[in-house]
């Protein structure tokens, strides 16, 4: 029996919408053919909001678009997108067993926000959006977030505006990086929680739901 990945891709240029399929292959190298200029490729890359992997992917995946088809709106009978929210792909996934695919960042600087100790302090970043790492601008006093990892793996921590970080048992998160890569270090696989990009792989509680802190204005 074969192991790949189910994964969940987003586009900008398609809000509201996203692409749940798998691969046998690694989830960079299906989001790099995704990603590969020819016709009908959106005008806005694809990224990977999650991914796991299972075994017998193939057939993961054809039970997994029967369930989103019951549940969600497949926006083609033959295509893999489906209006739908992040959270409630994460939900399908949950549901399998398997293992969450864990990003690697080679530059860990670049995706990481900036401590209180630090000399400077830009509140742009390479990407162009403004205040999308700036903690204060994102959060408010009391506000809870969490990181997840699989179904039974959950750091919950809540963010203080006095500090600007996420406290967690006493411990203060100066940064959703910090946060997120601590629980992949304790709770999960120490070889890979190096450069674990907390705003692609965190939620914050707004109005009793959680959501991504990557989709955050």
């Amino acid at each position: 029996m074969t192991d790949g990945y189910i994964y969940c891709f987003s586009n900008p240029s398609m809000p509201g919408i996203l692409k749940v399929g798998m691969t046998e292959r690694t989830p960079e190298a299906r989001l790099s053919e995704a990603n590969s200029s020819d016709t009908w490729r959106p005008p806005t890359s694809y990224k990977i909001e999650f991914a796991k992997k299972v075994s017998n992917p193939l057939q993961k995946e054809k039970t997994l678009h029967i369930l989103m088809e019951q549940y969600t709106d497949r926006i083609h009978p033959r295509r893999e997108f489906f209006s739908v929210s992040p959270e409630e792909v994460r939900n399908f996934f949950d549901l399998m067993d398997g293992e969450m695919w864990v990003e690697t960042v080679e530059d860990e600087e670049e995706d990481e926000e900036e401590d209180p100790s630090s000399e400077s302090v830009s509140r742009v970043k390479s990407t162009g959006v403004k205040g999308r790492r700036d903690m204060a601008k994102c959060f408010t006093n009391g506000q809870r977030i969490r990181h997840k990892i699989g179904i039974n793996k959950t750091w919950i921590g809540t963010y203080d505006s006095s500090k600007n970080g996420i406290i967690r048992d006493e411990i203060i998160y100066y940064s959703l990086t910090k946060f997120a890569t601590e629980h992949v270090l304790k709770d999960y696989n120490p070889d890979r929680a190096t450069g674990r990009d907390g705003w692609k792989h965190c939620e914050c509680e707004v109005d009793g739901k959680w959501i991504s802190t990557y989709s955050l204005p």
